[in-house]
């Protein structure tokens, strides 16, 4: 089992080379310059990755991270726009390692943070990727982000974006929406400390864009999550404890909680029944002419088309290959929650035989849909409708 500073969790380290030297060098100095001091850094030892770094803030509070590190480099490239920035996702050889399962470490007693990171020294900007989105690292791939990203964090030296991610022909199944973070070196605490929440929560790409944007200011305070998401601390951690799917109880646990009171409501239901069982839907209702329905919440992007309708990511979170994509008996109706992109708990609902089929298996269902008119906007319509 590999080592690194004492941390066995670790399930593959890279050889790199010195010239990721410049990287380190600039999250070291980052730590400074968000308040910290180093502690401890595990290149000065092993040229591999990740890299463990130790940090204390002026507070005394300390931060375990374990990072993989990426250049970002801005060069002139034929054919490619003048403001691009390009990181590549590479680690050892990644001819060798690409077709190789190459999952990244997480400390499950979350003493440690996981940080994905595009770093580029000459610039002095990182960009913080989704370590959900990247938990088995596609070697090979490269990420791309333009000027008006690093524009966008000249004031509070933080930034927020949303990407469409495509799969090409070596993984189909990678498609979906990504939330970056880009941010200057005197917010990298700040990042660690959003970064530690979110990946706690498991927040996909929607809730992680809002909970990100909360932190754009520098003097951010912890534990707003209470106005995050529009309920008490007493029923967040109720839904944390009554719910043995922590991760995605925490994730969508609040979507659902506000689906659950919507369906409630609605007059066409006559019983509700959450299911808390892994790999299935979340909601089972009974209709009034004795109908039951399985109903999928998911979390509308907070970007949403330039026609004004909202982007919905459909597919699971956790899993590899064609199984993050859904198939089409696995629940019967999908309701969008919309409060990522509108402020407000509310919700479109949808048949699933209506959604889009997955273009490498129609069997499956396409990572991303369009919430658009033809979505319903209670239960009862949707029925009524058919």
């Amino acid at each position: 089992m590999p080592e690194l500073a004492g941390r066995l969790y670790i399930p593959k380290l890279y050889n790199i080379d010195s010239d990721r030297q410049p990287v380190v060098d600039l999250l070291e100095r980052s730590i400074e310059a968000s308040g910290g001091r180093v502690v401890y850094c595990s290149f000065r030892d092993q040229r591999v990755a990740p890299v463990y770094l130790g940090a204390e803030d002026d507070a005394g509070r300390r931060y375990g991270m374990l990072v993989y590190p990426f250049t970002t480099t801005h060069r002139a490239t034929k054919n490619r726009p003048a403001d691009e920035h390009r990181a590549q996702i590479r680690l050892g050889d990644p001819v060798k390692q690409r077709d190789e399962a190459n999952l990244i470490a997480r400390d499950v007693a979350g003493v440690d943070v996981t940080l994905v990171l595009a770093v580029d020294p000459e610039e002095r900007f990182i960009v913080g990727l989704d370590p959900l989105v990247y938990e088995d690292l596609p070697m090979g791939i490269s990420v791309y982000y333009r000027d008006r990203h690093i524009d966008a964090a000249a004031e509070h030296g933080w930034a927020v974006w949303e990407r469409t991610k495509a799969g090409g022909t070596r993984r189909p199944s990678w498609a979906g929406l990504e939330t970056l973070v880009g941010f200057r070196p005197q917010r990298l605490l700040d990042y660690v400390r959003f970064e530690a929440k979110a990946s706690a929560l498991g927040l996909n790409p929607a809730l992680r864009h809002a909970l990100a944007e909360t932190f754009t200011s520098p003097d951010a305070e912890p534990h707003r999550l209470e106005a995050f998401f529009g309920v008490d601390a007493a029923t967040i951690l109720d839904i944390i404890d009554t719910n043995f799917r922590l991760g995605v109880a925490v994730r969508g646990g609040v979507a659902e909680h506000h689906l659950e009171a919507n369906l409630e409501q609605d007059p066409a239901v006559d019983v509700v029944e959450p299911i808390d069982e892994d790999g299935q839907p979340d909601f089972r209702v009974r209709l009034g002419n004795g109908t039951d329905l399985e109903i999928e919440c998911k979390t509308a992007s907070r970007v949403r088309y330039k026609e004004g309708d909202f982007k919905l990511e459909v597919q699971k979170t956790r899993d590899s290959g064609a199984g993050r994509k859904y198939t089409f008996d696995q629940f019967d109706v999908v309701a969008a929650c919309l409060f990522s992109a509108t402020g407000l708990w509310e919700f479109r609902f949808q048949w699933t035989s209506n959604l889009t089929p997955w273009d490498e298996d129609p069997a499956r269902i396409q990572a991303i849909q369009r919430v658009d008119e033809t979505w319903a906007t209670s239960l009862a319509e949707l029925v009524e409708g058919t």
